[in-house]
């Protein structure tokens, strides 16, 4: 035990005074006259014995009112521990209490029913009285006391190395910049609070201290400020980012500027012996947050913890500023049916929301497009009621007859809450001309359902068709111009069709980008499986044809879509709680397909469902392209002898998804991303040309940045994004958007839950930190971690109690002494 005022205890001498008063000013025995009758001589020296006790127990109490208050003012401070009573042991406690209580009521009850003198039962009740009291306070010392003393002797023992308070303080003030620290309460951020608290704690700090002000929002080295109205202004430039580093990080980068801080001081002093040289500052980091576990890893970090463990001079403090019950509603996502859409197509723009705090009863969002004047206006509402915790996906009305080429549009809740940064959500698209596709087969019979499910729209409704499909036959394809197509799909080709130059010229169209398909839908006497396994084929073809399986003529087998996560499943998984994937695996019955042995690298992705598991869909990547085998027919069974039921019309506008799903996979369509999250490098395709251009970048603000693209480049790669918001690619000299994208933040920002105690301790260590939810606690944390934890509250609440003591004795002593006089 220490003291922060020594020198008071020499007002303990004081606690002589009430024994010298007691003797000086003690009364002498007065002399009465009674009868020389024993039975009043016996109760006079009964009463005196009682007054004689009573007389101890005053003395006492008034000693250690004295005692007490001295020790008080002198402020003494224990090593900092847990000094609490437990929860058993506060049961144990009252349990022990009641036991005693209960135990003098019913002896004294029985005392009351036996028939004695008054004088004598008086002296009973006084024994009685006092041996509960005594064996109350023996067990609760034994049952309590001891296992009290034994659970903070290891603390007591070795102590932590108190602080002279005198020295000056090295500190690192670290603040979480999240977005999340932009939680409004009381028309102040969370930031904001937590910049209020390090402003009044740097005023109190002694002359000559040392701060160093940090956030997370990038890995810069963590330097100490040169003066403190430097340290000031750093605070106050401190922003809410929208990205972000987790905390851990920046924690352990704290911990070893404190560690190479301290070998630097004690470096300075070669004068000094090296063992006697002593660190000449207090080292504290202050992690300044709102405690959401968002801003922290996921796991916990052994690092960290050993970090804390070894960093035995430096105390950790934690100062909350969030809200221990946030209110929030959150758009946490938007999901477009697609990034691409051909002119007039349709696009479905959904959105998830969720809520925090408590239900919420009806939440109206609005869905808004922005026109070519960047003027933003409302083309679709939709209101649903949100649990609390339970996400919530809701679905706009479709667009419709989509024109311009770059789409901008936003998601916005109608009413405000708290936390503004996700009551909104950006997105971008991308309306151009239906791409061409060029579809190949021995007849036009043979590619009939697969052309009309690739443009299924004619006449003034052409416009909503996604592809432009073009047919030629297999004799034809030779003189065709390959780069002008996205995609080529060769359906039940016969092999003979097939030279080395013709797979050579096919190979380079895939190379370069293009996307292939080959369909396997006839026997082996006509498609000739030698030619599409020579040696020019498979360097690109994703498998290699075995033989044909013959038709079962009792039940067929049916089709199992292995990797349904695929991309190219994307829009079936869109689509699942209607029995997409369920309708292509029990209603398409297949009765002949191709055996086929994938080639390395390639990926299966639907299988048969024989006993072989023979693969269905398989596919490859080669170069910057992409090709897929089907190795069952794709053509309806009503014209000829089929293969498989997957073009009838029982399944009819399943097999249109299947088409247009495998076409844009392998053609890259729906490759190109318009829509990122803060913090990723954007990668966005431009058309190559034969020259350096200059390339300008809109940002959400209207500022504008340029870059250089070199000539032939299919792509321009610019810096990590971090405002949130469209942007808009120009090209020097014009006015008309390249190409649009926008930015969003991590939905994980929008998750408010906070680290809870048990986390807290399994991050840092138990008893390695000191959390604080305001300044006065924040000083309290200092104090108690410095010059160790205070008992002044206890001493003046053990005061009080005493002096209630002193009172009633007093008043038993006095009364007892008025009757004894009166006898």
């Amino acid at each position: 035990m220490t003291f922060l005022n020594s020198s008071i205890l020499i007002g303990l001498a004081f606690a002589s005074v009430p024994v010298i008063l007691h003797f000086l000013m003690k009364q002498k025995p007065k002399r009465l006259l009674f009868p020389a009758l024993q039975l009043i001589v016996q109760r006079k020296r009964q009463s005196v014995r009682r007054m004689r006790l009573k007389h101890f127990w005053l003395l006492l109490l008034r000693v250690l009112v004295l005692i007490i208050i001295v020790l008080a003012i002198a402020r003494p401070s224990l090593p900092p521990a847990n000094y609490r009573l437990s929860g058993m042991e506060i049961g144990i406690l009252c349990a022990l209490c009641a036991i005693g209580i209960g135990s003098y009521l019913f002896f004294l009850h029985r005392l009351r029913q036996e028939l004695q003198p008054k004088f004598q039962r008086e002296e009973r009740q006084s024994k009685l009285r006092n041996m509960t009291t005594v064996s109350t306070l023996l067990a609760i010392a034994a049952f309590v006391g001891f296992p009290y003393q034994q659970r903070i002797s290891g603390e007591l023992t070795n102590p932590r190395p108190v602080q002279d308070i005198n020295l000056p303080v090295a500190g690192i003030m670290l603040f979480d910049t999240s977005l999340s620290m932009s939680y409004l309460q009381e028309g102040k951020t969370a930031l904001d609070q937590a910049r209020e608290i390090a402003k009044k704690h740097l005023q109190s700090l002694p002359i000559g201290s040392r701060i160093a002000i940090a956030d997370n929002s990038n890995d810069n080295p963590i330097l100490f400020q040169s003066t403190m109205l430097s340290a000031q202004s750093r605070l106050d430039s401190l922003e809410v980012q929208t990205v972000s580093l987790p905390l851990d990080e920046r924690l352990q980068l704290a911990l070893k500027s404190h560690e190479d801080d301290r070998t630097r001081t004690l470096s300075d002093q070669s004068n000094v012996q090296t063992d006697a040289r002593k660190d000449r500052y207090i080292r504290r980091i202050y992690v300044f947050t709102d405690l959401a576990k968002s801003a922290w890893k996921t796991r916990t970090s052994d690092l960290l913890k050993g970090q804390i463990q070894e960093a035995t001079g430096t105390n950790l403090y934690l100062v909350d500023v969030g809200q221990e019950d946030p209110q929030n509603i959150a758009i946490t996502d938007v999901e477009l049916s697609r990034e691409r859409i051909p002119v007039g197509g349709d696009l479905i723009v959904s959105t998830t929301l969720s809520a925090t705090g408590k239900d919420v009863p009806e939440q109206t969002v609005e869905l808004r497009l922005q026109n070519s004047q960047n003027q933003s206006s409302k083309v679709g509402q939709i209101s649903s009621p949100i649990d609390a915790g339970i996400p919530v996906q809701l679905s706009f009305s479709p667009l419709s007859d989509l024109q311009n080429r770059s789409l901008h549009g936003e998601v916005r809740l109608a009413t405000s809450d708290p936390l503004a940064f996700d009551n909104v959500r950006y997105f971008s698209a991308e309306v151009i001309p239906a791409p061409k596709v060029l579809v190949v087969g021995p007849e036009y019979d043979d590619v009939n359902e697969w052309v009309l499910a690739l443009a299924p729209h004619d006449g003034l409704d052409a416009g909503k068709n996604k592809f432009v499909p073009e047919y030629v036959p297999i004799g034809q394809l030779k003189d065709q111009k390959l780069s002008e197509y996205t995609a080529v799909t060769l359906i039940n080709c016969p092999g003979r069709s097939l030279s080395d130059d013709l797979w050579f010229q096919i190979g380079k169209y895939v190379e370069n980008g293009g996307g292939l398909i080959v369909i396997l839908g006839d026997t082996d006497l006509k498609l000739n499986p030698s030619y599409y396994n020579r040696a020019r084929a498979q360097v690109f073809l994703p498998a290699s044809l075995d033989v044909y399986q013959s038709k079962n003529l009792r039940t067929g087998w049916r089709m199992s879509i292995d990797k349904r996560s695929h991309p190219m499943f994307w829009k079936f998984r869109q689509y699942e709680n209607f029995g997409t994937f369920s309708t292509m695996e029990n209603l398409v019955r297949i009765d002949r397909f191709w055996k086929v042995d994938p080639a390395e690298g390639s990926n299966v992705l639907a299988t048969y469902t024989n006993e072989e598991r023979s693969p269905a869909l398989v596919e490859r990547t080669y170069g910057r392209g992409r090709t897929v085998m089907l190795t069952t027919d794709a053509s309806n069974p009503e014209s000829r002898d089929g293969w498989s039921t997957l073009a009838s019309l029982n399944t009819s506008t399943m097999f249109l998804m299947f088409v247009q799903q495998v076409t844009e996979y392998v053609s890259r369509f729906t490759d190109v991303e318009h829509n990122y999250l803060a913090g990723q490098i954007p990668v966005v395709p431009l058309e190559p040309k034969n020259r350096d251009r200059t390339i300008f970048l809109r940002e959400p603000g209207l500022t504008q940045s340029r870059s250089t693209l070199a000539a032939a480049a299919p792509s321009i790669v610019l810096q990590p994004t971090s405002d949130v918001g469209h942007y808009d690619l120009y090209e020097q000299g014009s006015r008309v958007s390249l190409r649009g994208f926008s930015v969003n933040p991590a939905s994980a920002e929008s998750d408010l839950t906070r680290l809870t105690d048990s986390e807290l301790d399994e991050r840092f260590g138990e008893e390695k930190y000191e959390v604080a939810r305001n300044i006065e606690e924040l000083k309290d944390n200092i104090n108690a971690a410095d010059i160790g934890q205070e008992v002044f509250p206890m001493l003046l609440m053990l005061v009080v109690v005493i002096f209630i003591g002193e009172h009633i004795v007093a008043n038993r002593f006095y009364s007892n002494q008025d009757q004894t006089a009166d006898l």
